[in-house]
C-alpha cells in the first residue's frame, strides 16, 4: 500500500510538473479530450489574429470558427491577387494604364483603357475591393455607337445596365455615376461566396 500510494504521488507531481511545462510552453493552450485521447488546443487567435475571444465559449467552437474565418482570409486574398494579376497583364500589353485609391470600406481601381474603337467595347473600369469576407464588384463602362458610353455592374453572378449616356459630358457624367455606384457597393458589399473561383470577376469583365 506506501508503496502505491509513493507512486501515486510521483505520477501526481509528474502530472503537476507537465501542467506547469504545457502552461509555460504553450501560454493559453487549452485540453481538448476525445475518443482518441486528448492534447492541447492551440487558441483560435493563433489562426485568426483579429479575431474577438469569448474566454466563456466552448474553445472547439471558436477554434473551428477561427479556421473559417482563415479560410474567407485566403479566399480573399486569392480574388484581390486575380485582380491585379489582370491589371498587371493589361499594363503589360499595353492595353490598359490603372491608378489605385484607398476608399471607406475598401480599394478602388481605375482602369483606364487605351483607344477603344466600335461598339462595345470597353472605355474604363472601376473595381471596388471591400474589406472582410466579401465579393468584388466593377462598374465598366462600354463605348456606344457615337460619343455615348453605356455603364454596367459587373459582378462575379451577373450584369446589368445601368444607364446609358450621350454627348458631349457623357465621360464626366459616366465617372460621377460611377463612383457613387462603387460607393454604394463598398457600403453594402455582397457576401463572400466560396464556391465561384478567385478570377470570377475578371472572367466576366474579359467576356464583356
Amino acid at each position: 500500500m506506501l508503496l502505491t500510494q509513493r507512486m501515486l504521488g510521483k505520477l501526481a507531481s509528474a502530472a503537476v510538473a507537465a501542467a506547469i511545462t504545457a502552461s509555460i510552453t504553450y501560454g493559453q493552450y487549452a485540453v481538448a479530450s476525445g475518443p482518441n485521447g486528448s492534447g492541447l488546443m492551440p487558441p483560435p487567435e493563433v489562426f485568426a489574429p483579429n479575431m474577438t475571444v469569448d474566454p466563456d465559449a466552448d474553445p472547439f467552437a471558436q477554434l473551428m470558427q477561427a479556421f473559417a474565418e482563415l479560410k474567407q482570409e485566403k479566399a480573399r486574398s486569392q480574388r484581390h491577387r486575380a485582380v491585379i494579376d489582370w491589371l498587371i497583364t493589361l499594363q503589360q500589353e499595353g492595353l490598359a494604364g490603372f491608378s489605385v485609391d484607398r476608399l471607406e470600406g475598401g480599394v478602388l481601381y481605375d482602369i483606364e483603357f487605351n483607344r477603344p474603337r466600335g461598339d462595345n467595347a470597353t472605355a474604363r473600369v472601376l473595381i471596388a475591393m471591400p474589406q472582410g469576407a466579401t465579393m468584388p464588384y466593377a462598374i465598366r463602362m462600354a463605348t456606344i455607337e457615337g460619343e455615348g458610353l453605356r455603364l454596367e455592374a459587373v459582378s462575379c453572378t451577373g450584369n446589368a445596365t445601368l444607364a446609358e449616356l450621350g454627348g458631349d459630358d457623357a465621360m464626366p457624367a459616366a465617372e460621377a455615376a460611377s463612383v457613387i455606384a462603387v460607393s454604394d457597393y463598398l457600403a453594402a458589399p455582397a457576401p463572400a461566396d466560396l464556391s465561384l473561383p478567385a478570377d470570377c470577376l475578371t472572367r466576366a469583365l474579359m467576356t464583356r
